[in-house]
């Protein structure tokens, strides 16, 4: 499902546009919620989560967290992490995805 709307987002350049529109699809008013990570883009990092909402509703529960580099206009999946991720800055999947970040 996941690998599903990723091909959708592709193919449409409105939908991709909403991928860094903070708080897009909250409360069920699209397919899916976007937010930024607030801590890591205070910091400057373009880090958001999306949530898929048809997931959600069958107690799927994940979330995709990728960054978004303007410069070339392209979105970068660096994880899939279950809901209970608390997207603390010491947690060894933060370390990761701030990694994969960096490398960018």
């Amino acid at each position: 499902m996941i690998v599903a709307l990723l091909e959708a987002l592709k193919g449409d350049p409105d939908l991709l546009d909403r991928l860094t529109q903070h708080d897009y699809g909250a409360y069920h008013s699209a397919d899916f919620h976007v937010s930024k990570w607030q801590e890591q883009w205070r910091q400057g990092r373009d880090l958001w989560r999306l949530k898929v909402w048809n997931l959600e509703d069958k107690g799927l529960r994940y979330r995709v967290v990728y960054a978004f580099m303007p410069q070339k206009q392209r979105y970068h999946v660096l994880a899939i992490a279950p809901r209970e991720f608390d997207y603390d800055s010491n947690h060894p999947l933060s370390q990761r995805i701030l990694r994969a970040y960096q490398a960018l």
